[in-house]
């Protein structure tokens, strides 16, 4: 059975989740990660409900915490999948069979079509892949080199509907946007780096967003944190952070943000460069915050 959560579609709620999952008997769901540590940091909660029938939960959005696998797995005997996809076909998992380390499970995901592993689903058998470089491309097959993923599967889409450009590229390849590396023994994991259009180019240095970004939330007084580039004649871009603060009473400074990745010791190109402040960051329905619309706030008039 597949996702289950509050009738109202507007609406999450923690008990209505655990009451379907018991009264459905629920072999498998997905939700996001928040919730995932919410359930295993809420003994009683679970504790109050017969969850025996689920087998696995599925993931993504954000890297797992390895404690959250562990407590599913090793208390619950509860398998936790690591998903990472898109509406085009798109499909990366990391199961106890391709990825058993928990703390790599959480953050890594099986090259597809990598025969090195123990695929459960055809596709990843099926699913040819390269990691492109985006300024050559050129094939990249050394780690730490960022690339384009790009996947020649039966589950990927034809094509899009109308006047849209072609997605894929000359050797039949799906350009997911997605930017990743190689990396472990042999680079026959990849790691998830950023979408290509969200790195920011600073001086020739391509620039992680969701690398600051998720070392920005660490700061007691940051709530959510979005990196996006600002037009620089110089250097190209230069690194603009908006920040929601937790209390708008006390928001950070930008000294206050460089003095964390500083401790972190970041490399300083990669340092925000102005902060803005914001009541909240946009986002679209299901909570994706909109860096289009961050962007066009930086662009001159």
């Amino acid at each position: 059975m597949g996702n289950v959560g509050s009738a109202d579609a507007e609406t999450f709620d923690l008990e209505v989740l655990l009451s379907q999952i018991e009264t459905e008997r629920v072999t498998y769901t997905c939700a996001p990660p928040a919730v995932l540590n919410s359930l295993v940091a809420n003994p009683a909660a679970l504790a109050a409900h017969d969850l025996s029938s689920l087998r696995a939960i599925g993931s993504g959005s954000a890297p797992l915490s390895a404690w959250m696998i562990e407590a599913w797995e090793r208390d619950r005997g509860v398998e936790v999948l690591n998903l990472f996809g898109s509406n085009e076909g798109l499909c990366l998992f990391g199961c106890p069979d391709t990825i058993p380390d928990p703390a790599d499970r959480g953050r890594l995901f099986p090259r597809p079509g990598d025969p090195s592993f123990a695929w459960r689903a055809r596709a990843g058998r099926e699913t040819l892949s390269r990691l492109v470089d985006l300024d050559t491309g050129e094939d990249i097959t050394e780690p730490h080199r960022p690339g384009e993923l790009r996947v020649s599967s039966p589950t990927v889409i034809a094509g899009y509907w109308g006047g849209v450009a072609d997605p894929f590229d000359e050797q039949g390849y799906y350009r997911t946007g997605d930017i990743f590396e190689l990396t472990g023994p042999g680079n026959h994991l990849l790691v998830y780096v950023d979408r290509a259009k969200d790195l920011i180019s600073r001086g020739g240095y391509k620039v992680s967003a969701v690398e600051i970004e998720s070392l920005l939330l660490a700061h007691p007084k940051v709530a959510a944190a979005a990196l996006v580039g600002m037009p620089d004649e110089l250097l190209g871009e230069r690194i603009c952070a908006f920040v929601e603060p937790r209390d708008p009473a006390d928001p950070p400074g930008l000294s206050d943000l460089l003095d964390l990745l500083r401790a972190q010791e970041v490399a300083r190109f990669k340092w925000p460069e102005r902060l803005e402040l914001v009541t909240e960051l946009p986002r679209n329905p299901v909570g994706k915050i909109l860096k289009r619309t961050l962007r066009e706030q930086l662009r001159p008039a």
